[in-house]
């Protein structure tokens, strides 16, 4: 069994949760992560069951049930009790016992809890033979003598225990008391946040102080931190990541407007309220431009991951609001992107940030070309071609410090599947020397390597202002 050294404290407890909620999938390691660290206790809830039913009751998991039984296993066998995997996989006891019947499992790791019993009729209904209760939502969990008995039942049936006492005769040893019932769940706060067009959406209060979340994955390569006080973007690009993962089924309560733009005020003390890691961080330490350095990753966070903040439909409040945080805490490195660069100029842009236009068709190389030429020297200027759908001509990239060339990775889009797209070798070389010619930094994404496994790709970032 994989198990933490220590439990986490509110920040790592918090990102382990946000991890989990971002990728809105049953990930057996980042679930193991938060149960063995007991997040539920450094965010203030009761339980886990309490924690799970409070966050991540959201997750509906529509998994074929093979993988599920395998997962169910995965976590048992890690220690899991039958109710807190329930509650991570948001299925009921029932189903759990179900996939975990037949399996082997470590003797040492099997729990009380799990025994051999088949409480099911023809029809598959479960039933209690001890009472006859109705246990359509309970498991009947224990066999007195030839009888399958639910929890309710079982104390009436159980035949009482002899115990021989000092004086030689034997004495009825009085019932354990039952477990007090679990405790009511706190009442849900709910606020009031609201779209571009001021139509006002009821979230959950978060239970603790927001964080940047942890990023995992190779799709922000360049970044150990996400930011999201804005999500959402009504560009409407046919491969957006994004709009996948806001409008599927399991992501239903983190984006309740699914990917209509929405302002998550609540999120703007997250810079303030983040810490990095004790083993990255180091202060003396200066920015290498390497690409594999955890401690210059960790400073580094994307700002609206699931947003284009700076969109012609966005409200200038949400900008002020979201830059007066970031000026606010200049610790980080700040990473901006855009589709619509020219909202950049004139605004108080955080020293030494990353500011960044996305330009994926020939129709905005010129759009950014202008705007970049107009934007002060304190910030890291970058140039992001992912997906790269297109040869593209640029007149001139020496306004740029760092240029970023990825492929298009395949989403399911509401218009139906969009397969992956790699960019022609042509293009991309192309690229690379007019970069190398105007002294850019460049950086492949991971996903540019797909079917080119022999290739060696430049992995650059710079160094900073």
């Amino acid at each position: 069994m994989s198990v933490l050294v220590q439990k986490l404290d509110r920040i790592q407890a918090r990102a382990a949760v946000d991890a989990i909620l971002e990728t809105g999938l049953l990930l057996k390691d980042k679930i193991l992560y938060a149960w063995h660290g007991e997040a539920w206790d450094a965010l203030g809830y009761d339980s886990w069951d309490d924690l799970c039913a409070q966050e991540l009751h959201a997750l509906e998991l529509e998994l074929p049930r093979d993988d599920r039984r395998e997962i169910v296993m995965s976590l048992r066998r890690e220690g899991m009790s039958l109710r807190a995997i329930a509650s991570a996989t948001g299925v009921n006891e029932i189903t759990v016992r179900r996939d975990l019947k037949g399996a082997t499992l470590p003797q040492e790791n099997v729990a009380p809890d799990v025994i051999d019993v088949d409480c099911e009729d023809d029809s598959g209904d479960w039933y209690c033979e001890g009472g006859g209760h109705d246990v359509a939502a309970t498991v009947p969990s224990e066999q007195v003598g030839s009888r399958l008995c639910c929890p309710q039942c079982a104390e009436e049936w159980r035949p009482p225990t002899v115990v021989k006492g000092r004086d030689g005769k034997n004495y009825t040893a009085p019932k354990p008391k039952p477990n007090p019932p679990p405790p009511a769940p706190k009442p849900q706060t709910m606020l009031t946040l609201f779209t571009h067009e001021g139509t006002p959406v009821q979230y959950p209060q978060p239970q603790s102080k927001p964080t940047f979340n942890n990023t995992s994955g190779p799709g922000i390569s360049w970044a150990e931190w996400s930011w999201n006080p804005v999500t959402g973007c009504l560009h409407g690009c046919d491969y957006c990541y994004a709009r996948e993962i806001a409008n599927s089924n399991r992501a239903a309560a983190t984006y309740p407007v699914g990917f209509t733009p929405l302002f998550h005020s609540e999120r703007l003390d997250a810079p303030a309220n983040t810490t990095i890691p004790l083993q990255y961080r180091d202060d003396s330490h200066q920015p290498c431009g390497d690409g594999k350095c955890k401690i210059c990753a960790y400073r580094r966070v994307f700002v609206c991951s699931m947003a284009d903040l700076y969109g012609r439909w966005v409200p200038d409040e949400w900008i002020e609001k979201v830059h007066a945080s970031m000026l606010a805490s200049p610790e980080w490195q700040y990473i901006l992107l855009t589709k619509f660069p020219s909202r950049y100029v004139g605004l108080d842009l955080p020293d030494g940030a990353f500011v960044g236009t996305s330009v994926d068709e020939q129709k905005r190389v010129r759009i950014a070309q202008d705007a970049f030429a107009k934007l002060p020297d304190n910030v890291i200027k970058w140039l992001s071609l992912e997906p790269l759908r297109e040869q593209l001509q640029f007149d001139d990239l020496s306004m740029f410090d760092w240029v970023v060339i990825g492929a298009q990775t395949a989403t399911t889009q509401p218009s139906g599947f969009l397969p992956a797209f790699a960019p022609e070798f042509d293009w991309v070389i192309d690229i690379y020397q007019k970069a190398r010619e105007a002294g850019c930094k460049v950086h492949f994404k991971p996903n540019i390597m797909d079917g080119k496994p022999g290739m060696r790709f430049p992995d650059e970032y710079p160094t900073g202002r």
